[in-house]
């Protein structure tokens, strides 16, 4: 019997060792467990709040003013030169600013807006004209210019966007 009883110890001893790395991992789990969900807390929890303060902030301090758009008179008519031949251009813009002094500026100053405009497509090749992007570039250019020519004349670039209104090439 003795040997039945050191038999029963060895192996509640076995059990105990098996028991205590079974104890082991669940505490080793629940720590991490604990401890990621604490870093994840103070990692998403703290900025979610400081965010959406900076938002808060961002919003009131940046209110987009009611859209003004100006309208170019007449057309803008160009020759262009093309590969098999040449071809006439008409554009018809108008401008986007943000407010009535800018409106006033952009018409004070439109005939030379419209005559840096002029050159900038009469520089342009019809082939160049004809896709999509060529067009998107031009619309872009424009704006890089129109923006230049009021930025040197009063200080400020007002214009916001040159939009095409009507483009026909012939």
């Amino acid at each position: 019997m003795a040997n039945d009883d050191q038999d029963l110890e060895l192996d509640v001893d076995g059990e105990n060792q098996g028991g205590g790395s079974k104890k082991m991992i669940i505490i080793i789990a629940a720590v991490v467990l604990i401890g990621g969900g604490a870093a994840a807390f103070f990692l998403l929890g703290g900025d979610s709040e400081e965010a959406a303060t900076d938002e808060a902030a961002t919003e009131e301090v940046v209110e987009p003013q009611e859209a003004i758009y100006v309208g170019v008179p007449n057309a803008i008519t160009a020759n262009l030169p093309g590969a098999k031949r040449s071809r006439t251009i008409q554009i018809k813009l108008n401008f986007l600013v943000r407010s009535s002094a800018a409106k006033d500026l952009v018409k004070q100053h439109m005939p030379q807006l419209k005559n840096d405009i002029l050159m900038l497509v009469s520089q342009k090749k019809a082939d160049d004209l004809k896709l999509p992007e060529g067009r998107i570039k031009l619309q872009q250019e424009a704006l890089e210019t129109v923006q230049k020519t009021l930025k040197d004349i009063t200080g400020e670039s007002t214009i916001e966007k040159v939009l095409f209104v009507s483009f026909v090439m012939q």
